[in-house]
Formats: C-alpha cells, structure tokens, sequence
C-alpha cells in the first residue's frame, strides 16, 4: 500500500495488485473509503500512428466524483506500462470544502506519481 495524507488525519491510499503483465489499483481514502467508480484502462497503438494511447470504459456510481480520479490513476498506467489497468476509487470525506477538494486532487497526483515510481 502506498498512501499520502491528506488532512485532518484523513490518508489516500492505493493498493496496487499485478495479474501477470496487468495490473488492478485500488484508490481510497478519507472517512468513508467505499467503491464510487470503476475504470478499465486499455493501452493500444495510438491512432495518430506515434506512440500508445489508451481507450477506458467508466462505471460511476450515482452521486459519484471518483471517476475523475480513477480515470488519471488507470490510463497512466496502462500507458506506462502499455497494459490493461482497473481502477478502482472511492474517496470521500464528509463536508469537503473546495480547498479541501483541491487538495484531493493535487495529493492524488502526487498518489500517482509515488505509483508509477513504484512498478516503472
């Protein structure tokens, strides 16, 4: 497991599980770790003819945001990696405040980073 604090004592975490040359990530965190979303990430020969791309297919929960995470998580690292990548997200902290959000997001980048470094 490879975790970033957050706030208030509240961390993200993500386990990351190889299957062969594929790999499943779980990211989570916060005071209600749950599955909002699920992303299968597939990297493939791009379609401008240079380099690999990716095509995703997305599962949200109602009411969920954690697409948007689990869909940078997935498609880098199908694209590192050129493999298959599921993801999947579940953060959520009770009453979030929009720099609190922020900071969802800029400590899930560096989640991903610390990810990437870990399996590349």
């Amino acid at each position: 497991m490879i975790r970033e604090e957050l706030f208030g004592g509240f961390y993200l975490h993500c386990d990351v599980i190889p299957m062969g040359r594929d790999y499943t990530l779980a990211v989570y965190g916060g005071d209600t770790p749950h599955v909002g979303s699920v992303v299968m990430s597939v990297a493939r020969p791009s379609l401008t003819g240079e380099g690999t791309g990716v095509t995703s297919s997305v599962l949200t929960g109602v009411g969920h945001k954690d697409d948007v995470v689990a869909k940078i998580f997935a498609e880098t690292v199908a694209k590192k990696k050129n493999c298959t990548v599921v993801c999947a997200c579940g953060i959520h902290v009770d009453h979030m405040e929009a720099a609190q959000i922020d900071l969802v997001k800029e400590k899930s980048k560096r989640l991903l980073e610390r990810v990437v470094a870990s399996i590349c």
